[in-house]
């Protein structure tokens, strides 16, 4: 189990020895006859492993066998762990704490790692940043690792190592934002709010109501901040567009050359509220940026997408004209950023939480303007559970099949000659979609079974550590296909199975 701890994080050589390991060692055992009657008694365990039953049931009518069967052994860890860890000894609370300790360990050394490529210039995209397993994975372990350590500080008497949990939580939520994990910031936010929720709850209960009142305000100003934070966001980077008379607008350049858009229909698009068709010479921004730039001006920056695409976006946030004269009054540390893609000068760090919201939002504005979506998480998102929703409705009572969620997805895609490039045609990117896509309408409902029943049925949903691992797996689902990796479907069988029957 240690070794399924460090593995999650750093390796999934070590995860999958582990839990190769683990297995061994149950048969190993022996008591089979004691297991299995254990394991009978235990419903909500047989829930859990049911769930990947009903996997090898869709092997029965998938065309793709291959794949099937390659999904199928990515999930094996939702049947071992429920079915050793619901059969095995219960572990003291020492050995909990050690285990714990452990993954919180490997989870801050992956930080550690990234923070080294990002400090040494070795990653250009920040989701580069967790070198091991997807940014996604790693920034949920971080968020159950802060509310553990959050648990042991509210716990114990304070003491130095109160201020050294103090700490990690703090390296912890930088390195969020670092990251510019948008979807894991919006669990603590989600999750805090929850807990003052429930102790309102709980104060009022016990007629302690001014406390129960003072949390209900507390409350209240959390999500009127989150709101607030994020409409103020929008605003500094979405102000309202220049007014622009356009008879007044100069029809050449400095060196006598003619602006494109000069009377036709300025670019829509803005950038700080400047227009980007506007004092637009092609001719010029490509001649000086080339004596500039490193990246020749027709080549990609280093996101992958084109040059002039980020510089035009870039010098419009400044407020330059689209010239030789605007070309030489960016400063290096411009050219730097705009080389590595970033497209607006308030945002020339790669790493910063301010970004990733920018980008949300300008993706959402480019995608209702009919924009190219090509590596736009946000937006991309919104078009792979369009295309879900299609095939959902093809297949509607038990789905596809296990092995032909991709196959449904690459023909679709194939067939609406879809504007996605190649390498950004993925699949759900949301579990429940990904799992009714699959199985059906009965298999959604038997997954939304299979997540609700085994807390409630236990009362574990009732107990401060499984209720968080809960909440930050059911918030995962909606922006991510969680289960349809190794590391993914691991934290969740294990960590589930851990609290329920450990």
């Amino acid at each position: 189990m240690m070794g399924v701890c460090v593995g999650m994080p750093l390796s999934n050589g070590l995860n999958s020895i582990s839990q190769a390991v683990l297995a061994i060692n149950w048969v190993v055992e022996g008591n089979y006859i004691s297991k299995f009657k254990s394991f009978i008694r235990n419903k909500p365990a047989m829930v859990l492993c049911s769930f990947y039953i009903m996997h090898l049931l869709g092997l029965l009518y998938t065309t793709n066998f291959s794949y099937g069967m390659e999904d199928i052994n990515k999930k094996v860890p939702l049947l071992l762990f429920p079915l050793v860890l619901s059969t095995s000894a219960p572990l003291v609370e020492k050995e909990k704490r050690m285990i714990f300790f452990l993954f919180m360990l490997a989870v801050t050394g992956a930080t550690f790692a990234g923070s080294y490529l990002l400090i040494t210039h070795q990653i250009v995209d920040i989701h580069d940043i967790s070198p091991f397993i997807a940014p996604v994975r790693l920034g949920m372990m971080i968020v159950l690792s802060i509310f553990i350590l959050a648990h042991y500080i509210a716990n114990q008497k304070f003491s130095v190592w109160s201020i050294l949990y103090g700490i990690w939580i703090g390296w912890f939520l930088s390195f969020l934002s670092i990251m510019q994990s948008l979807t894991s910031a919006i669990m603590v936010v989600v999750i805090c709010l929850a807990l003052l929720l429930y102790a309102a709850v709980r104060a009022i209960r016990k007629k302690k109501t001014a406390i129960g009142l003072l949390i209900i305000v507390l409350f209240a100003g959390g999500i009127l901040g989150s709101a607030g934070y994020v409409i103020n966001s929008y605003h500094q980077y979405f102000p309202k567009a220049d007014a622009v008379d356009r008879t007044s607008l100069a029809k050449q350049t400095a060196n006598g050359n003619a602006y494109l858009y000069f009377g036709g229909n300025l670019d829509d698009n803005t950038e700080n509220g400047h227009y980007l068709g506007e004092y637009l010479c092609p001719v010029e921004l490509k001649k000086e940026w080339n004596k500039r730039g490193t990246i020749s001006y027709d080549s990609l920056d280093l996101k992958g997408n084109t040059l002039k695409s980020t510089l035009l976006r870039y010098m419009t946030s400044m407020n330059l004209r689209k010239d030789s004269t605007g070309v030489w009054a960016l400063s290096q540390k411009d050219i730097n950023a705009i080389e590595k893609g970033v497209p607006n000068y308030h945002l020339n760090s790669l790493s910063s939480m301010n970004y990733r919201l920018y980008e949300a939002f300008w993706e959402i504005t480019n995608y209702e303007k009919g924009g190219d979506i090509n590596g736009h998480s946000v937006t991309m998102r919104l078009e792979y559970w369009r295309i879900a929703l299609i095939l959902i409705g093809r297949h509607p009572i038990v789905g596809c099949g296990t092995g032909d969620v991709r196959k449904s997805f690459d023909d679709y895609y194939t067939a609406s000659h879809s504007t996605l490039k190649p390498e950004w045609r993925l699949r759900s990117h949301d579990q429940y979609l990904e799992t009714t896509v699959g199985f059906g309408i009965i298999g959604f409902a038997w997954f939304i079974f299979s997540i609700f029943y085994p807390g409630i049925k236990t009362k574990k949903i009732y107990t401060y550590f499984y209720f968080i691992f809960w909440m930050i797996f059911m918030l995962s689902l909606f922006t991510e296909d969680t289960l349809e990796t190794e590391a993914g479907s691991t934290f969740y069988a294990f960590f589930n199975s851990f609290f329920l029957f450990l």
